[in-house]
């Protein structure tokens, strides 16, 4: 059954719950029909939209598609978010060629790139995916970028003694992930034996800058085919600035304060309605 995302503190895609993941944005968006999907409802400043995680649609996604499901908490270190800012960290599904992100509120990505309330789908073998907002019931597709055709693993590195990773046995082994455009990215990697061969660590020197997923509190486990889809019900816009057009025109009108005058003699006019006499 294909269910919409729950609302109030915990995150819900097919009946699965998700723990931790707490919608920080004001319930009341909800409450109103997203009746434009091309145009705000009112003027309002432009919030950016959230921009999936490197490992989500680069080429580190072809990385976890080795094994048919599972979930675990993922951190990206390094990269942007090693500039003073907290790393990038939420819960991260997976079924053969489709992820599933939901940031963390408190993470960089909740707190910088306004992502709370929001989810990224992503299909690596499709190369395409959408952005999910829970409090507008909304999505919008996610632009895709270079596609990443091949990955090659090689064997473990020579001399490399099984390490513990996320308290898990791993051998640290090279791969390399082709591009369509004929550019390839080499990881290092650290495969868990017990979880079929899933990285629970990947590094890699993007422009320079060492970049670093790790997962942890790993579990296979096969997720519905409907986690990786829109929920029924959720209203489609044409693009993710469209969406957060409509999200922040909403937000404006909640600021705004009422017009209504209160009339003498209800309770915050001033004027408490009583005949005082005074004594003679």
């Amino acid at each position: 059954m294909n269910c919409g995302l729950g609302h109030g503190r915990e995150l819900r895609w097919a009946g699965i719950r998700v723990s931790g993941l707490c919608l920080l944005l004001i319930a009341a968006l909800a409450g109103g029909c997203a009746h434009s999907h091309k145009h705000p409802s009112g003027a309002a400043a432009e919030a950016p939209a959230p921009q999936p995680p490197a490992f989500l649609n680069g080429p580190m996604a072809l990385l976890l598609t080795n094994v048919d499901g599972f979930r675990a908490r993922a951190e990206l270190a390094g990269g942007a978010s090693a500039k003073g800012a907290e790393p990038v960290a939420g819960e991260l599904m997976g079924r053969g060629g489709k992820l599933l992100f939901a940031p963390a509120p408190g993470s960089s990505a909740g707190k910088r790139s306004h992502t709370a309330g929001f989810a990224f789908i992503w299909d690596v073998t499709a190369n395409r995916g959408c952005l999910l907002n829970d409090p507008l019931q909304a999505y919008a597709p996610i632009p895709a970028n270079r596609r990443f055709t091949n990955v090659t693993v090689g064997t473990a590195l020579n001399g490399a003694a099984p390490e513990k990773v996320s308290g898990h046995s791993c051998q640290p082994a090279e791969a390399t992930v082709a591009a369509s455009d004929g550019s390839a990215t080499v990881f290092r990697l650290w495969r868990a034996t017990d979880l079929k061969g899933l990285p629970v660590r990947i590094t890699c020197a993007a422009n320079g800058t060492p970049i670093t997923l790790t997962l942890s509190k790993v579990r296979l486990e096969t997720m519905p085919e409907d986690l990786f889809l829109p929920p029924n019900g959720f209203v489609k816009y044409d693009s993710a600035e469209g969406l957060m057009n409509e999200l922040a025109a909403r937000q404006q009108n909640l600021k705004r304060r009422p017009t209504y005058q209160t009339e003498q003699g209800e309770p915050g006019s001033g004027h408490d309605g009583r005949q005082h006499t005074r004594p003679e």
